[in-house]
């Protein structure tokens, strides 16, 4: 039998290609704006020794413009520059003790929020699982069925319903927040179907797409299913896994 722990870490990467926003600011040598407010009232700094904010009341429009050219979103105060960020939310998984007739299999999960970064890919740097003699598990190069008493180590980002038996699923599909039509966040090609599995190291696992008339504002949970399964001839040992994820925006 085998023992294999799965050890989950993300890595969060910004790689600007080129300028990725731009936003209106009005000046000349005597003055300069960087926030514009038309309106019945408001106020850009609100704050003391405890606390900031920003406030307005009222609004003469509201809504998200755009063009293949331009986006712009008009409404009550909002920040003027984009952001991405990523955030662990399970950091261990335990595929737990294999034999030729179980499959180990676990999920973690893990967050990225974004406002208005147009696009992002999620991007899996790691080697396979590995013993301490640096042995490693077999890959699944394409998406395929978990199938004991074979050697396969794969993942995918999808809700693999009665995984397990009648029932028992295993992990989730991405749930978008607040909903669809603010963020859009997908798994990617090759790990979106249910109950196959695939591990390319370099690979995009998921993304979110540039999609017209989406505001790219919110976030997107995504969970990562993983499955292994040994052969008879599987080396033994303690596998181990420190799994990078690289989220990079794209304009």
């Amino acid at each position: 039998m085998t023992r294999l722990k799965l050890l989950l870490a993300l890595i969060c990467a910004c790689l600007f290609f080129s300028t990725p926003f731009v936003y209106a600011q009005y000046s000349s040598s005597g003055y300069s704006t960087n926030e514009v407010f038309f309106g019945t009232g408001g106020a850009l700094s609100q704050s003391s020794a405890n606390y900031q904010g920003q406030a307005s009341l009222g609004g003469t429009g509201s809504g998200d413009f755009y063009s293949s050219n331009y986006r712009s979103n008009v409404g009550f105060l909002s920040q003027n520059q984009v952001f991405l960020s990523e955030t662990i939310n399970n950091s261990t998984v335990d595929l737990g003790t294999l034999s030729t007739t179980t499959t180990g299999s676990g999920s973690a999960s893990f967050t990225v929020r974004t406002y208005l970064s147009q696009a992002y890919s999620v991007i899996t740097a790691s080697q396979p699982l590995t013993n301490e003699e640096g042995h490693q598990f077999s890959a699944l190069g394409a998406p395929t069925a978990s199938t004991t008493g074979v050697e396969q180590f794969g993942i995918n980002l999808v809700k693999n319903s009665n995984f397990c038996g009648a029932g028992c699923d295993l992990g989730a599909d991405p749930v978008n927040q607040p909903d669809n039509s603010f963020a859009n966040g997908q798994a990617a090609t090759g790990y979106n179907t249910a109950n196959l599995f695939k591990y390319v190291t370099g690979n995009v696992i998921a993304n979110s797409p540039a999609t017209s008339g989406n505001q790219s504002i919110g976030q997107t949970t995504y969970t990562i299913s993983y499955i292994a399964n040994q052969a008879p001839l599987t080396r033994a040992g303690l596998y181990t896994m420190n799994h990078d994820i690289v989220v990079v925006p794209t304009y």
